[in-house]
């Protein structure tokens, strides 16, 4: 039976163990609380009967050895008067611990168990010997021949307890080759979907050198260029990525970061759902809570597959601890590693803020008003305080796309500073620059350049 015990976040695992003549208590502390389907597993293995051979060719001894387990319904014994009949007793049953006399008169212990230890080396081996062999029961030991060793005569209770802790090695050692199967399962699949996000990367990074051209070597042109691609590839991620990106430039400048540790971050932002190219367009619409199992499974392990994605490529490799960890949340309850604190990098806790932000809005939508009460609300749970405080003071203090009035101009007549309100989408349908970005000087030349492929007196809602 296993009862749980929670001290100051572990887990204590007590296995009780009620016999007539004793009661054995084993402790094993769990650190995580994921760690209880071990625990069960292991109460699972311990329910099972563990099948015991005794080999002695003391007819008497074997009857002692009976009699000590006699009122055990979770042990049954098998016996063997010789090594050739334990041989045999192996053959035909399915076999956890074998426990021999090292001195026999025609098959000595030792030379039974090396037979045992060729032949079935899942099976756990002990040696029975008097006081006068330990020191060649103890070699027998150092060389991985036997597991343990009982002296004869011997106490019940030892041997009992001795047993009880054989069978209990035995099930955590198949409970964790199991474990570890099923973990190399899970990583295949992993590697699987790395490689298929790896592919799917490739092919818009070729793209984006077809496009890109001379400009191969001019990295921020390169990172632009890319978003475009996977706006042109999904829409919705495209639109969010572009709205973080100004969000965190906003909130950066306000937290006056220092030159490199604001453009890691804004990199970052670019970036921070490369994991999800690819997947479902329902991953972009729907909330976490409203996805089938498969598809919840592909977002919480988006983080994981895009900085595996990003590792590989040396010039963004800085950046992929900050893409594993923006989901994070600063109690400790986030994924996919359960960071709290300041364990999580400053530029993860300011993609999560920003994040987070966008989604409220354009996947929940939320007002921008009631996003800032959220965001307030979350403070020190979800949030960095600190972070949080800058935000919001940046969103309360901000006149363009909160509380700026609204009119609808042109697309030829749009200016810096504007707030979009509507995509901007080119003659074939495709997103061109997502609703909810701020009109800069660049993006005016970028449709300058594209002209003949927009409807220029096509009018789109702005707050200025």
């Amino acid at each position: 039976m296993l009862f749980f015990i929670r001290l100051r976040g572990w887990a204590v695992v007590i296995t009780k163990y009620e016999k007539k003549q004793a009661i054995l208590f084993d402790f094993h502390l769990l650190s995580h609380e994921d760690d209880y389907n071990f625990a069960y597993q292991l109460e699972a293995a311990l329910m099972e009967k563990g099948k015991i051979l005794f080999v002695d060719d003391e007819e008497e001894a074997l009857l002692l050895l009976k009699r000590v387990f006699f009122d055990d319904d979770n042990i049954e014994i098998f016996t063997a008067p010789g090594g050739e009949e334990g041989l045999r007793v192996l053959e035909s049953a399915d076999i956890d611990l074998v426990v021999t006399n090292l001195r026999m008169s025609k098959m000595s212990g030792n030379e039974f168990l090396k037979i045992v230890k060729d032949r079935y080396p899942e099976v756990l081996r002990m040696l029975l010997t008097g006081y006068s062999d330990i020191s060649s029961a103890i070699k027998a030991i150092n060389k991985g021949e036997v597991y343990r060793y009982l002296s004869k005569p011997w106490v019940d209770e030892d041997l009992k307890a001795t047993i009880y802790n054989a069978l209990e090695y035995i099930n955590m050692k198949s409970i964790i080759k199991s474990q570890n199967k099923e973990l190399k399962v899970l990583n295949t699949k992993l590697e699987d979907k790395v490689k298929e996000r790896t592919a799917q990367l490739e092919k818009a990074l070729n793209r984006v050198k077809d496009l890109a051209g001379t400009l191969k070597n001019n990295f921020n042109e390169i990172v632009s260029l890319l978003t475009d691609v996977v706006s042109l590839l999904q829409k919705n991620l495209g639109a969010h990525s572009r709205r973080v990106v100004e969000l965190t430039e906003l909130l950066c400048d306000e937290m006056a970061l220092k030159n490199d540790e604001r453009e890691k971050i804004i990199y970052s932002a670019f970036f921070h759902d490369i994991g999800l190219v690819g997947a479902n367009e329902e991953l972009f619409t729907r909330d976490i809570d409203q996805l089938d199992s498969d598809s919840r499974e592909i977002y919480l392990q988006h983080p994981v597959i895009g900085e595996k994605i990003l590792g590989s490529v040396k010039t963004l490799g800085r950046i992929a601890g900050i893409i594993r960890s923006h989901h994070e949340e600063y109690n400790g309850t986030g994924f996919p590693d359960g960071l709290r604190g300041k364990q999580i990098s400053p530029g993860a806790r300011i993609i999560k803020l920003t994040s987070d932000f966008d989604n409220l809005v354009y996947k929940k939508g939320k007002s921008k008003e009631e996003a800032i009460e959220i965001i307030n609300n979350e403070s020190a749970k979800l949030y960095d305080p600190a972070f949080a405080g800058a935000f919001v003071r940046i969103l309360e203090k901000s006149t363009g796309g909160l509380h700026g009035s609204y009119s609808r101009v042109a697309v030829n007549n749009l200016k810096p500073g504007m707030h979009l309100e509507d995509d901007i989408s080119l003659k074939n349908g495709l997103m061109f620059v997502p609703s909810g970005v701020t009109v800069t000087k660049k993006m005016i030349q970028k449709i300058n350049k594209f002209s003949s492929m927009l409807q220029l007196d096509y009018e789109v809602g702005i707050r200025f």
